[in-house]
């Protein structure tokens, strides 16, 4: 997490200085710039790095000798504008035209070289003693930092190995919690896990033995069926008495058939 405080921190100042007019990082009106020489020993040594005061228009008119100014000027001869940091030796007016130039010198140098007359155009920021800050020995690293070739060196390529770490991580953490279930078991756990084995066997023979003694005392639940007996048979039998009557009928029809052997004396008297 340290690394990408960093990492955001160089991207705001690079972003910053590619937004910048002035090619240089400007964080809260305070201009960040490196010390990329011996000029200005013993007041800034090389590889430290300032934080100056950006100037309007206005100020950067109103400079006095002594100052120590921020300035853009070609040190190579190159074309390209650089960043320089001297302290102002004499202000030169045109009092006809009030234009404003500022010759340079650094306090390391005791001659006219690498002593530059600037104008107020290239001008960035004015540096005081007690008022802003200087950060020792960290203007080499910032101005690598802040090239193409330190940015994806030092934070884009650290950036995706960090991220790469991270997913491999969060896939590993993953994996562990699936298996999470699947870790090996000690002496103690096994030992646990034969008594609870021990325990549900005791208990399930219980409750079989529970289970076979449990006909003997369910009579009494069968108790309906014995009483629904009675009334079947009962209307079983009832059907044969009502068919007993009609059968004794021919009983009673017998004497009906005894009448002619009566009226058999009667005619042996008439004969």
């Amino acid at each position: 997490w340290l690394f990408i405080a960093f990492s955001i921190a160089v991207s705001i100042l690079s972003f910053s200085a590619q937004s910048s007019s002035d090619g240089i990082p400007t964080i809260a009106g305070k201009v960040i710039s490196p010390v990329l020489s011996d000029s200005m020993e013993p007041t800034f040594y090389k590889g430290d790095i300032i934080l100056s005061t950006k100037l309007t228009d206005a100020e950067k008119e109103r400079l006095n000798v002594g100052d120590i100014i921020t300035f853009k000027v070609d040190l190579d001869d190159d074309g390209n504008a650089d960043i320089n940091t001297h302290r102002i030796a004499e202000v030169i007016k045109d009092e006809e035209s009030g234009y404003v130039q500022y010759k340079t010198k650094g306090d390391n140098n005791n001659d006219t070289v690498d002593n530059y007359t600037v104008a107020t155009a290239d001008v960035i920021s004015l540096w005081v003693e007690g008022e802003n800050l200087r950060l020792p020995g960290l203007g080499n690293v910032i101005d690598f930092l802040l090239k193409p070739t330190g940015f994806l060196i030092c934070i884009v390529l650290p950036l995706i190995v960090f991220f790469i770490f991270e997913i491999v991580m969060f896939v590993r953490k993953l994996i562990e919690v699936k298996n999470s279930d699947k870790k090996q078991i000690t002496a103690a756990d096994e030992e646990l896990i034969k008594q609870k084995a021990i325990e549900e066997y005791l208990r399930s023979q219980k409750a079989a033995a529970s289970a076979a003694d449990a006909p003997a005392e369910e009579p009494p639940a069968e108790a309906p069926p014995a009483e629904e007996a009675p009334v079947e048979e009962a209307t079983v039998e009832e059907a044969p008495a009502e068919e007993a009557p009609t059968e004794e009928a021919p009983a009673e029809e017998a004497p009906v058939e005894e009448a002619p052997a009566e009226e058999a004396p009667a005619e042996g008297e008439d004969e």
